[in-house]
């Protein structure tokens, strides 16, 4: 008998993680472009906060929504900086990082059979979630000659009777896209059209390059009561590994849902992480900001070593922290074989590089690469001087 559970995949980037992780036990080197975890340490505030906490014995059970002061800071943070129009901090979830915040968001909001329209390619776990949460995944393809717009003609098209929500991620892994406002107010537009909900992942939206801006889909009009907005602490302070993150929505009904599943899932998140992440949030945001100017320096070194390689052809990242890449018909393949899983092995066995391949993103990622830069600057710097030796030394 076949279980839902069955359709969920272990990962390729897991796999790509754990083969690097093994050479690197062997004593050797490897550079560790294959997952999206941030190489910056935690605020200081953050950390003071969590030592604070532990001292003073806070470990006990929480609100399972959230402490207080957590709360409190999430809701003056998303009225303020991301225009989203949300009565109180009783509107506000916190969650076992951004991750834990998807499961129950489909969860809560599908009945089995509805349909969830994505972008593809797209963060491999968002098709899985909706399937764990009964539903069927829509994909629509974004196009590079487009610039990978997710294209409000297309969701349009894909929509059905069935189809119960639009998933928007910007800006977007893998691609790096940023969906500009005039396209989030189209897609806000059809989602008012046809009475369907919004899923909006902001969990980059402080990542982000070349003096552009981040929209909040749920700030603007016509999202107004149809949007779910999730935010990750992971990317903006660099706190991956304590996840945390937090939903906001305005429909009662969902509300009263997500509070349900919280507490039957995580029954509150870790007590000690949320002093941390009030601190972070209460406390000065130059630490986003420098972030971010780094992240954009390791985007345009990589960005140009990979312009100088033969076999791909990058696309330069509004945001986030990955450079996606084609595979150009001429590559010669690795071990017998010329899919994107080549290329990951082929750059692993030849110089320690990880990456991900683009079949693990969805079917239109079929043919592509991930490199990832949230890994050192070192790191980014000593990939991208050799890359383009590398793969020009691909047999041909």
């Amino acid at each position: 008998m076949t279980h839902v559970v069955d359709q969920v995949s272990l990962g390729a980037i897991v796999q790509v993680r754990d083969r690097l992780l093994e050479i690197q036990a062997k004593g050797h080197k490897v550079l560790r472009l294959e997952s999206g975890d941030p190489s910056f340490d935690i605020p200081v505030p953050a950390r003071e906060a969590m030592e604070k906490a532990l001292r003073d014995g806070l470990t006990h059970y929480t609100a399972s929504t959230g402490i207080p002061p957590l709360r409190e800071a999430i809701y003056r943070k998303v009225t303020t900086e991301n225009g989203l129009k949300v009565p109180d901090s009783d509107h506000v979830i916190v969650t076992n990082g951004a991750m834990n915040g998807l499961n129950i968001i489909f969860r809560a909001m599908l009945d089995p059979g509805d349909e969830v329209i994505l972008p593809d390619p797209m963060w491999t776990e968002i098709a899985e979630n909706i399937r764990l949460g009964g539903g069927v995944p829509v994909p629509v393809r974004l196009r590079e000659n487009e610039g990978y717009l997710y294209s409000p003609e297309d969701i349009e098209a894909a929509i059905t009777k069935k189809t119960r929500a639009i998933f928007i991620n910007t800006p977007h892994n893998p691609t790096g896209m940023v969906v500009s406002k005039s396209t989030l107010e189209a897609i806000a537009a059809l989602a008012e059209k046809h009475n369907l909900f919004l899923v909006s992942d902001e969990a980059y939206e402080h990542v982000i390059f070349d003096g552009r801006k981040h929209v909040s889909l749920g700030s603007l009009p016509a999202a107004q009561n149809r949007t779910v907005s999730i935010f990750s602490l992971s990317k903006t302070y660099a706190m991956s590994g304590l996840r945390i993150g937090y939903m906001v929505t305005t429909d009662e009904l969902l509300l009263e849902r997500l509070k349900k599943l919280v507490r039957c899932t995580i029954n509150g998140e870790n007590s000690v992480t949320q002093y941390g992440a009030t601190a972070a949030l209460n406390g000065p945001q130059d630490f986003t900001k420098s972030m971010a100017q780094e992240y954009q320096m390791r985007r345009d070194m990589l960005f140009s070593a990979l312009e100088e390689s033969p076999y791909v052809k990058p696309f330069k990242a509004g945001g986030a922290f990955y450079i996606w890449a084609r595979i150009t018909p001429d590559w010669p393949g690795y071990q017998g074989k010329t899919d994107d899983w080549s290329m990951t092995n082929y750059l692993i066995d030849a110089s320690g590089i990880g990456s991900s391949p683009g079949s693990a993103f969805g079917a239109s990622g079929d043919g592509h690469i991930r490199f990832a830069f949230s890994c050192s600057t070192e790191q980014v710097r000593e990939a991208s001087s050799l890359l383009p030796s590398v793969l020009k030394a691909a047999k041909k």
